[in-house]
Parts: C-alpha cells; structure tokens; sequence
C-alpha cells in the first residue's frame, strides 16, 4: 500500500531548485575566479616593489617614438645603424669573453666605450626634452606636471609584472 501511494509523486528535482543551485555555482566560480586572478596578479609582493618609475622613461615617452628614431639616428653618425653598432659591441664582447685566455682590458674598453655612446645619446634626449619643456606654456606645463605625478602616484598603466631570468 506503501508503493501505491508514492506513485503519484514527482520523482527528482523541482525546476526553480536546479536554476537557483546552478546560479549558486556560478556565482561561487566567479567569486573563486576574482579571487585566483588577484592573487596571481599580486603573487611575490606588493604591487609597487619596483619603485617608482624612471625619469628617463617617462622622457622618452613624452617626447614620442618619431622624435626617439630622429635622435637615434642622428646619433649613429659614420659607424652604421645603432643596431649594427650593437650587434658589433656584442661580438665584440662574445669573442673576447669565449676566448682562450680573458683579455679583460679589452672588454673593459668595449664596455666604457659603450657606456659612453649610451650617455652621449641619453644628453641628446635630454636636451630634446628640454627645447620641448622651453616652448610649452604654463598650462601645458601644468598638465605634463600633473601627469607626471599621476605617474608616479599611481604607476603605468599596464603593469607587465617583474622581470624573469630567461
């Protein structure tokens, strides 16, 4: 008489229930997803550890890309493209250093010269950014200012996360 009278009974789950448990999942997955995806982009310290950022990268990208390259280029002068320059100091540097015996002296002079050229080319940069600072108006100036402190408040906007040894 038992069975009959479980019969008549719905057997499972009630529809409203199964929505409200797969909203339920969802939100959970959302919540552990947030989450996850703080902790990974927070992972090994604080956000900042990097300090604040470099003058010298906020120069370049003030002046803009164009204005680099034309610098750039007008640095190279008789001894080729930069990146020919480079390429030559690296070989340069892979010969001496994979050499039988370590003539220091000569990477020493490969080094300082490339130290010098990397700063004569920083001065020429310096001195763009200072013609530019010298035709801006006090506005303008204004608003590089506060753009700068922005910067330095609040970081780049796109953090690429630290450096990896490759």
């Amino acid at each position: 008489m038992n069975n009959e009278q479980n019969t008549g009974l719905r057997s499972g789950m009630r529809p409203w229930l199964k929505v409200v448990l797969v909203l339920s999942l969802a939100l959970n997955l959302a919540v552990i997803g947030i989450g996850a995806g703080a902790a990974w982009r927070f992972h090994g310290g604080g956000h900042q550890k990097d300090g604040p950022p470099m003058l010298g990268r906020f120069i370049f990208k003030d002046i803009g890309r164009q204005e680099v390259r034309r610098l750039l280029n007008d640095h190279a002068g008789e001894d080729g493209t930069p990146r020919e320059r480079r390429r030559a100091e690296m070989e340069q540097v892979i010969a001496l250093v994979g050499a039988d015996t370590l003539d220091l002296p000569a990477v020493k002079a490969v080094l300082e010269s490339h130290v010098v050229e990397t700063n004569s080319f920083m001065l020429s940069v310096t001195r763009a950014w200072e013609q530019r600072l010298a035709g801006l108006s006090l506005n303008e100036r204004r608003e590089l200012a506060e753009r700068m402190q922005r910067r330095l408040d609040h970081g780049p906007r796109h953090h690429r996360g630290p450096a990896k040894d490759r």
